[in-house]
């Protein structure tokens, strides 16, 4: 359900947008599962006010890698998928036994910066976790080579770091999820180069009926999301390697597993300065920032952070005028989701602002393909 206007011709589909998608069917009968897409603290707000709801709810932070978003699946019938955020699905099919014998590795030309190779190796360790369930483990896929600027990109190899597992999501089965990370080892063998993330600091309670007691809590997060920028806690204790982290996502605690849609629409992401897609004023803001013009808008939207990021996500890190339509795609898309509550703050249309985003995205990636 979309709240608020939207700039759009009546008819058009939005659902790509503003729904929890569907998993969605490939040729060989596995399902595409995406992972949400984690708002910022004003945008959950602001979906909590219009739906006239004020909740008082204790968070849980999770250390943010800057990696490339990656899961697995393994179906009831055994087959293990590898999956990419954009919707890239690689599927090995079991033959006969389906922890035995294993059809030859699909290896696609264009692999999620080795992770699809990497899952093609561990088919064993997945098949053990076959259920009666689709079960579906979302990690970041981080390390050597995979981004740049950050600690986790400083170790020496690749490793997939899970935040939360789910349960079902296909063929009608409820989608639930586990977050807590305690129940995540349980679920996961041991595995060298699977690691579950733990919470990091106390619990932060945020009264959204209280809009100062918010801004409280903020502030606090604001101070914990600054130390992991300046030193990413879980890369040093993990890898003995200091570096810049990327920032925080915020859980609702909970003590047990969860269904997935009423869960995730409350989850926030906190980055720290230099990972910011949007130029916030601060990581975490009560409400969004104001754009006195459509220049100011692009500034607010059109970011270092949000320009690398479609690059690495739209076009699997490939500079080619070839590939521009999927990059100013991917940009339009990503900025048209995320901008809903800056556009009614500056009184301004998709419409009206559309044009001036795609011409400033255009620019950067020509100029990067000539470098």
């Amino acid at each position: 359900m979309a709240l608020g206007k939207v700039d759009v011709a009546v008819g058009t589909d939005l659902s790509e947008l503003y729904c929890q998608p569907e998993a969605k069917s490939t040729a060989r009968g596995v399902q595409f599962i995406k992972w949400t897409s984690i708002e910022l603290l004003h945008n959950v707000r602001n979906n909590l006010t219009a739906s006239d709801r004020r909740p008082k709810i204790t968070y849980r932070a999770k250390v943010k890698l800057h990696g490339t978003n990656a899961a697995v699946q393994v179906t009831t019938a055994g087959e293990v998928a590898a999956q990419k955020r954009t919707g890239v699905l690689w599927v090995f099919d079991p033959l006969n036994d389906p922890f035995k014998k294993r059809s030859q590795v699909i290896t696609p030309q264009n692999d999620n910066a080795g992770f699809a190779d990497w899952v093609s190796h561990n088919l064993d360790y997945f098949g053990q976790l076959k259920g009666d369930r689709n079960l579906t483990i979302f990690g970041e896929w981080c390390g050597s080579n995979i981004q740049k600027g950050v600690a986790i990109a400083q170790i020496e190899r690749k490793v997939l770091a899970v935040f939360a597992v789910q349960y079902g999501g296909v063929d009608r089965q409820i989608t639930k999820l586990e977050i807590r990370p305690e129940k995540i080892r349980e679920i996961l063998p041991q595995h060298a180069d699977i690691f579950v993330l733990p919470y990091y600091g106390e619990p932060v309670t945020l009264d959204f009926g209280d809009k100062e007691a918010l801004q409280r809590a903020t502030e606090q997060i604001n101070s914990i999301v600054a130390s992991v920028e300046a030193v990413d806690p879980w890369v040093k204790e993990n890898f003995a390697v200091e570096g810049t982290g990327e920032g925080l996502v915020m859980y609702p605690e909970t003590d047990k597993v969860v269904l997935r849609q009423a869960y995730t629409e409350l989850i926030f992401k906190a980055k720290g300065e230099k990972h910011r897609v949007v130029k916030n004023k601060q990581a975490v803001q009560i409400d969004p920032e104001v754009a006195e013009s459509i220049e100011e808008f692009v500034n607010l939207f059109v970011t270092k952070a949000r320009l690398e990021q479609a690059l690495t996500e739209g076009c699997n890190g490939v500079l080619d005028m070839r590939q521009m339509g999927q990059f100013l795609k991917w940009i339009s898309l990503d900025i048209q989701q995320e901008s809903i509550a800056e556009l009614a703050a500056a009184n301004l249309t998709w419409k009206q602002v559309n044009k001036s985003l795609s011409t400033a995205a255009r620019q950067w990636y020509e100029q990067q393909v000539k470098q």
